[in-house]
């Protein structure tokens, strides 16, 4: 079934919890430390299956989570990491934070990405031996793996997107230069999710061949979802250039023309920008005196030259396949050096300037709020119940000036404080 935009639950593994034991074994007197560190949690990577063409997977599973890191275990093993989880999905699927909007992976660009990492496993005390630290109590907690709703969205990958008004006859164009099989009727809406067809080099005098896209039929205020609504518009998006038909046997061609016009440019994402072709279909159920009359009044409003054929009667097919052909190669040699001028600029982000070990303070009404990457990855890993684990965390809050920066914003003994949403007292 075919399926296009689903809503999921990505959960990677967590990290392992290191442990704090001792070896006690006979004959060995001074056996020491030895416990292990904690296993890695599973990564969720998304990974491209060009067999897959719908979503419909993840209508059914509505979470999806990698495994756990096993906890370390004595003699300085190190616990098992856990599993990645490999989820499929078709070419063309956007990956976006659900919720903050922002694209995270376009499977279009890359064959695997790592959406979600996995918790790093927390050390053993095995690890914090020194000359000055003989018998460390302390083991750490491991990381938890990223978890957070994800949006996907199937956009399908074709070179030309076929669009139009319902029954305009872009179903039957499709089936003529391809071996696509579309639904095909004398009625509006026969195509209800949108079809991939290949022009194989060759056909009807092609040269390099193509893929095109039969998008289901708009009609007036589809951006806004009315009849089969903005759901396929996003399919628009990823192809090269629009082929716009209109139908010889409508009364106003002009006015066809401008309702699909209006569409493309209210969506979201204005597609008015797009190369286009306009064809006039069906021109063998119509006279050439009444073709040329509509002809002249569309192309009041379209700015290209028209062309004109009739998909059923196989009728001007090369003369457009010739003239998609010509219009993809401009776009490909336009789309290349946007690229390569775009690879050219850097963009700098606040990840270029932010040091690792920066923190910064917040006082709010009745306790200090402590934020900064390596002090909140210290917090997590940190066992606030263990007392020799939260006297190394009180350690190294003294030893990275949080403490001293904590009393000059006029923190006392036994105030709170909150860091990574873990609180202790000075």
């Amino acid at each position: 079934m075919f399926c296009d935009k689903a809503e999921v639950k990505i959960k990677a593994g967590n990290g392992g919890d290191g442990i704090a034991s001792f070896l006690h074994e006979i004959y060995k007197e001074f056996g020491g430390p030895d416990g292990g560190d904690g296993g890695k949690g599973g990564d969720v990577i998304f990974s491209v299956d060009d067999n897959l063409n719908t979503l419909y997977y993840f209508k059914t599973h509505h979470q999806l989570s990698a495994e756990n890191g096993e906890r370390g275990k004595r003699k300085k093993s190190h616990g098992k990491n856990g599993k990645d989880l490999i989820v499929k999905v078709p070419r063309g699927t956007v990956v976006m934070d659900t919720k903050t909007g922002k694209e995270i992976v376009d499977m279009s660009e890359v064959n695997k990405y790592i959406v979600a990492y996995g918790g790093e496993g927390g050390y053993g005390n095995a690890h914090f031996v020194s000359s000055v630290r003989q018998t460390p109590r302390v083991a750490e907690l491991g990381e938890p793996g990223e978890e957070f709703l994800v949006t996907l969205e199937l956009k399908m990958i074709a070179d030309v997107g076929l669009i139009g008004l319902p029954n305009v006859g872009k179903s039957t164009f499709l089936s003529v230069v391809s071996a696509a099989k579309p639904k095909i009727a004398d009625y509006e809406f026969t195509t209800l999710v949108p079809n991939l067809g290949v022009i194989e080099p060759g056909s009807f005098e092609s040269e390099t061949g193509f893929i095109a896209a039969d998008i289901p039929g708009l009609i007036e205020g589809a951006s806004k979802g009315r009849g089969l609504g903005d759901e396929f518009l996003r399919h628009i998006e990823r192809t090269k250039i629009l082929v716009h038909f209109l139908d010889a046997t409508h009364e106003d061609l002009r006015s066809d023309y401008l309702v699909i016009r209006k569409e493309l440019k209210d969506y979201v994402a204005d597609l008015t920008d797009k190369a286009e072709i306009v064809v006039i279909n069906k021109i063998d159920a119509i006279s050439p005196e009444e073709l040329k009359i509509k002809m002249s009044k569309a192309q009041t409003v379209v700015k290209s030259k028209i062309l004109t054929i009739s998909a059923a009667a196989h009728k001007n097919i090369p003369s457009l396949i010739h003239e998609i052909e010509t219009k993809l190669k401009k776009t490909k040699r336009s789309t290349r050096s946007k690229i390569e001028k775009a690879k050219s600029i850097k963009e700098f982000t606040l990840k270029d300037v932010k040091g690792y070990n920066l923190f910064e303070i917040e006082k709010q009404k009745n306790y200090y709020k402590i934020t900064g990457h390596k002090i909140e990855k210290f917090a997590v890993r940190t066992d606030f119940s263990d007392k020799y684990a939260f006297t190394r965390f009180k350690d190294i809050i003294k030893k990275t000036g949080i403490e001293k920066e904590l009393r000059r914003q006029g923190a006392e003994k036994g105030d709170k404080i909150i860091v990574a949403g873990k609180e202790f007292k000075l």
